[in-house]
């Protein structure tokens, strides 16, 4: 629903919200989870929007998902461990990183 833009079940307008940066430079200067946090990134509704385009949400209880519409992409990472920091694990960008190597 959100790759293709909204669904009669997800209207346009609420996709348009959820993957579009909702914060001001007033609002990301006063920080995340750490320094440099919306460094390349901000937020939508529900989710990190980053400044290519993608967005999705690192969840810290081992999960991670990933939309790329300008490489027609989805990323889906289940694993069974926390995540040590407020960055994903090096094996979910090891695997996103594959997936985009694999469009080439």
């Amino acid at each position: 629903m959100l790759l293709r833009g909204g669904t009669p079940v997800l209207p346009a307008d609420a996709v348009r919200a959820m993957t579009t940066d909702q914060l001001t430079p007033a609002q990301k200067a006063h920080g995340g989870l750490g320094h440099d946090f919306f460094a390349g990134r901000s937020w939508g509704f529900c989710q990190a929007v980053l400044d290519s385009g993608a967005y999705g949400w690192d969840g810290g209880l081992g999960s991670s998902w990933l939309v790329d519409p300008n490489h027609d992409l989805v990323v889906i990472v289940l694993t069974q461990r926390l995540f040590e920091s407020p960055e994903a694990p090096e094996v979910h960008r090891d695997i996103q990183a594959a997936a985009y190597a694999a469009l080439a």
